[in-house]
């Protein structure tokens, strides 16, 4: 409830165009502690087979719902294939977010990842949204968005989702 009372206040306070910016693994879909190899060797199914965080998918779920917000899912990989899995399991685990709202950026280093994200949020947010809202499990990233966004951005980590 809190998270729902949060983006209330931020409609509340913002009469143009909000968009949501959601971060995929450890946010709605279980990253385990171990499974880099499997990432960075490409292994298939990686993905496929990740454990859907329920509590994260139906809060956002509620917001879809809820809100008059653009939802995107924003989520980086090493490699284009993992880019396809991400999108399968979206279809499958998260329906509501619009196949045209699933974004991948593509890197085999971790920094160059955190900075696409926030190069794509640039690209998408320029004349189309005033404010937007972005959730991620990684506090670099959130800080790099405030580097870059400015007051433009509220980040979020993902814990915020959780009463």
């Amino acid at each position: 409830m809190f998270f729902i009372n949060e983006l209330q206040k931020i409609r509340n306070d913002n009469s143009g165009k909000i968009g949501v910016f959601i971060d995929m693994d450890g946010v709605v879909a279980d990253y385990r502690f171990g499974e880099g190899k499997n990432i960075e060797n490409n292994v298939p199914g990686t993905y496929l087979n990740k454990r859907p965080i329920s509590t994260a998918i139906n809060i956002l779920k509620e917001v879809n719902n809820a809100f008059d917000f653009d939802m995107y899912i924003l989520s980086s990989c090493r490699h284009d294939e993992q880019a396809i899995e991400k999108s399968k399991w979206l279809e499958k685990n998260m329906p509501f977010i619009d196949k045209k709202h699933q974004l991948f950026v593509v890197s085999n280093t971790f920094e160059d990842r955190k900075m696409l994200k926030i190069n794509k949020i640039k690209e998408i947010m320029e004349n189309k949204y005033d404010k937007v809202i972005m959730i991620d499990d990684t506090h670099d990233i959130l800080f790099l968005a405030i580097k870059n966004l400015g007051d433009k951005v509220i980040p979020y980590h993902v814990i915020t989702l959780f009463d």
